[in-house]
């Protein structure tokens, strides 16, 4: 019999392989749900860009010190870069229609401005004129 071949443990069954794999197969399935979180939310900029690169990091966190990613893994990277591609282009499409549609920041705000006084909400000076008419007639 030879010592090695009973006390020293064969690599690949160790359990602290068996942790790095559940840990890296766990980060692979965040990172796609991450992904597809960051697609979902696409319209919406900032949610899209920071889930996106979050889905980048934990896939690539995932493959731990290998050189290899499982199918999660690549999936949320893939999906990852989409969502951050996503959010990028609808900012530069919110900011291209403000600017040829209201003429910047200034010209949006005077708009919400005008459809707020044509409602009928109260100014900014004394938010209470709404209230005071309906009081007095009670």
């Amino acid at each position: 019999m030879d010592y090695n071949e009973y006390h020293m443990p064969d690599i690949p069954n160790t359990p602290h392989t068996d942790y790095i794999e559940k840990r890296s197969a766990s980060m692979a399935i965040a990172s796609m749900a991450l992904a597809i979180a960051g697609l979902v939310m696409g319209c919406c900029v900032y949610p899209a860009i920071i889930f996106g690169s979050l889905a980048i990091i934990l896939a690539l966190l995932s493959r731990g010190g290998e050189m290899t990613t499982n199918g999660y893994a690549k999936a949320g990277l893939i999906l990852g870069i989409i969502a951050i591609i996503f959010g990028i282009l609808f900012l530069i499409y919110s900011l291209t229609v403000l600017f040829i549609q209201f003429g910047g920041l200034e010209g949006y705000m005077n708009y919400i401005e005008e459809i707020m006084e044509d409602m009928g909400y109260p100014d900014y000076t004394n938010p209470y004129d709404m209230y005071r008419d309906m009081y007095q007639n009670l």
